[in-house]
Protein backbone atom coordinates (compact mmCIF):
# COMPACT_ATOMS: atom_id res chain seq x y z
CA UNK A 1 0.00 0.00 0.00
CA UNK A 2 1.01 3.92 -0.97
CA UNK A 3 2.21 5.65 1.75
CA UNK A 4 1.72 9.11 -0.21
CA UNK A 5 -2.11 8.38 -0.50
CA UNK A 6 -4.22 11.84 -0.21
CA UNK A 7 -7.17 10.43 1.87
CA UNK A 8 -5.26 10.06 4.55
CA UNK A 9 -5.52 5.51 4.31
CA UNK A 10 -2.31 3.56 4.89
CA UNK A 11 -0.61 4.24 8.51
CA UNK A 12 -2.11 5.67 11.26
CA UNK A 13 -0.20 8.32 12.94
CA UNK A 14 -0.91 7.27 16.62
CA UNK A 15 0.02 9.00 19.88
CA UNK A 16 3.40 6.43 19.05
CA UNK A 17 6.53 8.83 18.91
CA UNK A 18 6.92 8.73 15.46
CA UNK A 19 8.72 12.46 15.61
CA UNK A 20 11.06 11.52 18.20
CA UNK A 21 12.55 9.17 15.15
CA UNK A 22 12.50 12.52 12.96
CA UNK A 23 13.52 14.62 15.19
CA UNK A 24 16.86 12.20 16.78
CA UNK A 25 17.72 12.27 13.41
CA UNK A 26 18.25 15.59 13.32
CA UNK A 27 16.40 16.56 10.39
CA UNK A 28 13.51 19.30 9.96
CA UNK A 29 10.56 17.86 7.85
CA UNK A 30 9.24 21.61 6.79
CA UNK A 31 5.97 20.64 7.14
CA UNK A 32 3.95 22.22 10.79
CA UNK A 33 4.08 19.98 13.93
CA UNK A 34 2.53 19.98 17.46
CA UNK A 35 4.70 17.24 18.14
CA UNK A 36 7.63 17.86 20.17
CA UNK A 37 10.90 16.75 18.37
CA UNK A 38 13.28 15.03 20.78
CA UNK A 39 16.23 16.74 20.77
CA UNK A 40 18.94 15.64 18.19
CA UNK A 41 21.81 15.17 20.70
CA UNK A 42 19.83 12.75 22.62
CA UNK A 43 20.88 9.15 23.70
CA UNK A 44 19.00 7.80 20.67
CA UNK A 45 20.43 10.43 18.23
CA UNK A 46 23.84 9.20 19.90
CA UNK A 47 23.26 5.53 19.13
CA UNK A 48 22.70 6.52 15.66
CA UNK A 49 25.82 7.99 15.26
CA UNK A 50 27.30 4.97 16.90
CA UNK A 51 25.42 2.42 15.01
CA UNK A 52 26.74 3.50 11.55
CA UNK A 53 30.14 2.29 12.81
CA UNK A 54 28.96 -0.91 13.09
CA UNK A 55 28.68 -4.09 10.84
CA UNK A 56 24.38 -5.07 10.12
CA UNK A 57 25.06 -7.85 12.44
CA UNK A 58 26.21 -6.40 15.29
CA UNK A 59 23.27 -3.62 15.26
CA UNK A 60 21.04 -6.57 15.09
CA UNK A 61 22.39 -8.25 17.87
CA UNK A 62 21.83 -5.03 19.85
CA UNK A 63 18.61 -5.03 18.88
CA UNK A 64 17.96 -8.50 19.73
CA UNK A 65 19.31 -8.05 22.93
CA UNK A 66 17.41 -4.96 24.01
CA UNK A 67 13.95 -6.77 22.62
CA UNK A 68 14.94 -9.83 24.66
CA UNK A 69 15.21 -8.08 27.51
CA UNK A 70 11.83 -5.76 27.04
CA UNK A 71 10.09 -9.01 26.92
CA UNK A 72 11.42 -10.16 30.19
CA UNK A 73 10.83 -6.85 32.03
CA UNK A 74 7.04 -6.94 30.32
CA UNK A 75 6.85 -10.82 31.16
CA UNK A 76 5.96 -11.47 26.89
CA UNK A 77 6.34 -12.11 23.98
CA UNK A 78 5.52 -11.13 20.63
CA UNK A 79 3.63 -13.99 19.35
CA UNK A 80 0.92 -13.18 22.15
CA UNK A 81 0.78 -10.01 19.14
CA UNK A 82 0.38 -11.98 16.23
CA UNK A 83 -3.35 -10.73 15.62
CA UNK A 84 -2.42 -6.68 17.35
CA UNK A 85 0.81 -5.07 15.22
CA UNK A 86 -0.34 -1.61 16.24
CA UNK A 87 -0.44 -2.92 20.50
CA UNK A 88 2.77 -4.83 19.56
CA UNK A 89 4.69 -2.02 18.36
CA UNK A 90 3.18 0.42 20.99
CA UNK A 91 3.76 -1.62 24.18
CA UNK A 92 7.51 -3.03 23.04
CA UNK A 93 9.03 -0.80 20.14
CA UNK A 94 7.74 2.58 22.06
CA UNK A 95 10.34 2.34 25.20
CA UNK A 96 13.16 1.26 23.01
CA UNK A 97 13.71 4.12 20.75
CA UNK A 98 15.21 2.18 18.37
CA UNK A 99 16.89 4.96 15.55
CA UNK A 100 16.13 4.07 11.74
CA UNK A 101 19.28 2.30 10.50
CA UNK A 102 18.54 -0.11 13.65
CA UNK A 103 14.35 -0.67 12.50
CA UNK A 104 16.08 -1.51 8.91
CA UNK A 105 17.86 -3.81 10.14
CA UNK A 106 15.22 -5.41 11.86
CA UNK A 107 12.94 -5.03 8.70
CA UNK A 108 15.20 -6.55 6.52
CA UNK A 109 16.13 -9.00 8.79
CA UNK A 110 18.98 -10.69 7.16
CA UNK A 111 20.39 -11.83 10.29
CA UNK A 112 17.58 -13.82 10.78
CA UNK A 113 17.10 -12.89 14.27
CA UNK A 114 13.78 -11.38 14.15
CA UNK A 115 9.89 -12.56 14.50
CA UNK A 116 7.13 -12.11 11.98
CA UNK A 117 5.40 -9.27 14.28
CA UNK A 118 9.29 -7.50 14.72
CA UNK A 119 9.53 -7.55 11.27
CA UNK A 120 6.38 -6.05 10.60
CA UNK A 121 6.52 -3.70 13.76
CA UNK A 122 9.59 -2.23 12.51
CA UNK A 123 8.01 -1.66 9.52
CA UNK A 124 5.32 -0.17 10.54
CA UNK A 125 7.50 2.17 12.33
CA UNK A 126 9.44 3.25 9.61
CA UNK A 127 6.69 4.01 7.07
CA UNK A 128 4.98 5.80 10.00
CA UNK A 129 8.00 8.13 9.83
CA UNK A 130 8.34 8.56 6.19
CA UNK A 131 4.29 9.33 6.76
CA UNK A 132 5.06 12.15 9.50
CA UNK A 133 8.18 13.63 7.32
CA UNK A 134 5.38 14.39 4.23
CA UNK A 135 2.42 15.30 6.10
CA UNK A 136 3.26 16.40 9.70
CA UNK A 137 0.27 16.00 11.94
CA UNK A 138 -2.26 15.60 9.19
CA UNK A 139 -2.13 12.37 7.32
CA UNK A 140 -5.42 13.82 5.56
CA UNK A 141 -3.36 16.23 4.30
CA UNK A 142 -2.80 16.74 0.42
CA UNK A 143 1.16 16.66 0.11
CA UNK A 144 2.64 19.91 -2.34
CA UNK A 145 5.71 19.45 -4.08
CA UNK A 146 7.72 20.62 -1.60
CA UNK A 147 6.34 18.01 1.00
CA UNK A 148 7.67 16.00 -1.66
CA UNK A 149 10.71 17.24 -1.64
CA UNK A 150 11.31 17.28 1.88
CA UNK A 151 10.58 13.46 1.45
CA UNK A 152 13.49 12.94 -0.93
CA UNK A 153 16.11 14.93 0.97
CA UNK A 154 15.05 12.71 4.01
CA UNK A 155 15.84 9.38 1.67
CA UNK A 156 18.54 10.66 0.52
CA UNK A 157 20.29 12.11 3.98
CA UNK A 158 18.53 10.49 6.53
CA UNK A 159 18.58 6.42 5.57
CA UNK A 160 21.58 3.89 5.76
CA UNK A 161 23.31 2.44 2.94
CA UNK A 162 21.73 -1.05 3.73
CA UNK A 163 18.07 0.53 3.26
CA UNK A 164 19.35 2.38 0.37
CA UNK A 165 19.72 -1.31 -0.95
CA UNK A 166 16.38 -2.22 -0.33
CA UNK A 167 13.70 -2.34 -3.16
CA UNK A 168 11.13 -0.79 -0.92
CA UNK A 169 13.34 2.47 -0.52
CA UNK A 170 14.00 2.31 -4.36
CA UNK A 171 9.75 2.43 -4.33
CA UNK A 172 9.32 5.06 -1.48
CA UNK A 173 12.17 7.09 -3.71
CA UNK A 174 10.65 6.89 -7.02
CA UNK A 175 7.02 7.48 -5.89
CA UNK A 176 8.49 10.88 -4.26
CA UNK A 177 10.36 11.31 -7.11
CA UNK A 178 7.35 11.30 -9.54
CA UNK A 179 4.86 12.94 -7.84
CA UNK A 180 7.31 16.05 -7.47
CA UNK A 181 7.98 16.19 -10.77
CA UNK A 182 4.11 15.68 -11.20
CA UNK A 183 3.56 18.89 -8.81
CA UNK A 184 6.27 21.10 -9.81
CA UNK A 185 5.57 21.09 -13.64
CA UNK A 186 8.18 18.75 -15.19
CA UNK A 187 10.93 19.67 -12.44
CA UNK A 188 13.47 17.20 -11.39
CA UNK A 189 14.86 17.87 -7.54
CA UNK A 190 18.22 18.13 -6.20
CA UNK A 191 17.76 14.94 -4.37
CA UNK A 192 16.25 12.53 -7.15
CA UNK A 193 18.14 9.68 -8.19
CA UNK A 194 20.01 8.08 -10.93
CA UNK A 195 20.19 4.52 -10.06
CA UNK A 196 18.77 2.01 -12.62
CA UNK A 197 16.49 0.82 -10.53
CA UNK A 198 14.83 3.73 -8.87
CA UNK A 199 14.63 5.23 -12.54
CA UNK A 200 12.62 2.38 -13.71
CA UNK A 201 10.46 3.03 -10.79
CA UNK A 202 10.03 6.39 -11.45
CA UNK A 203 8.74 5.50 -15.11
CA UNK A 204 6.48 2.51 -13.52
CA UNK A 205 4.88 5.41 -11.03
CA UNK A 206 4.68 8.02 -14.19
CA UNK A 207 2.48 5.33 -16.33
CA UNK A 208 0.48 4.42 -13.01
CA UNK A 209 -0.68 8.41 -13.04
CA UNK A 210 -2.06 8.18 -16.83
CA UNK A 211 -3.42 5.17 -16.14
CA UNK A 212 -5.52 6.47 -13.44
CA UNK A 213 -6.83 8.82 -15.11
CA UNK A 214 -9.18 6.01 -16.41
CA UNK A 215 -8.99 3.84 -13.85
CA UNK A 216 -8.01 4.50 -10.73
CA UNK A 217 -8.07 1.14 -9.02
CA UNK A 218 -5.29 0.38 -11.45
CA UNK A 219 -1.62 -0.49 -9.18
CA UNK A 220 1.75 -0.10 -9.55
CA UNK A 221 2.22 -3.89 -10.10
CA UNK A 222 0.39 -3.93 -13.10
CA UNK A 223 2.70 -1.36 -15.11
CA UNK A 224 5.72 -2.90 -17.36
CA UNK A 225 8.16 -1.01 -15.93
CA UNK A 226 7.96 -2.02 -12.46
CA UNK A 227 8.45 -5.78 -13.52
CA UNK A 228 11.71 -4.55 -15.20
CA UNK A 229 12.77 -2.75 -12.08
CA UNK A 230 12.02 -5.52 -9.76
CA UNK A 231 13.53 -7.42 -12.47
CA UNK A 232 16.66 -5.65 -12.39
CA UNK A 233 17.15 -5.04 -8.37
CA UNK A 234 17.02 -9.07 -8.23
CA UNK A 235 19.90 -8.88 -10.27
CA UNK A 236 21.96 -6.58 -8.48
CA UNK A 237 21.66 -8.28 -5.44
CA UNK A 238 21.61 -12.15 -6.48
CA UNK A 239 24.98 -12.84 -5.42
CA UNK A 240 23.97 -12.36 -1.81
CA UNK A 241 24.34 -14.86 0.42
CA UNK A 242 21.80 -14.51 3.49
CA UNK A 243 23.83 -13.81 6.58
CA UNK A 244 23.00 -17.18 8.86
CA UNK A 245 22.42 -16.51 12.80
CA UNK A 246 24.84 -18.76 14.74
CA UNK A 247 22.40 -18.28 17.62
CA UNK A 248 19.17 -20.37 18.27
CA UNK A 249 17.25 -16.62 18.97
Amino acid sequence: MSIHTGNGTGYSLSNYSIAKYVGNAGFSSGVRSTHTLTNPGSTSSQNSETSRLKPISDIAIDARAKLTGQYGNLDSNSSKYHDDIEGFRRDIFDDLDFDRETLSAISSNKTGYFSKEEIKAAKLVMDEQLVFVLKGDDPDTVPTAENYMTLLRFLDEKTSSEEKKSFEWAQHKAEAQANYKRLSGGKVSGFSSDDPVVTLLTQAYEELFEEQKNNPKAELDSTSQYNSALYQWERNNNSYEDYKSPFPW
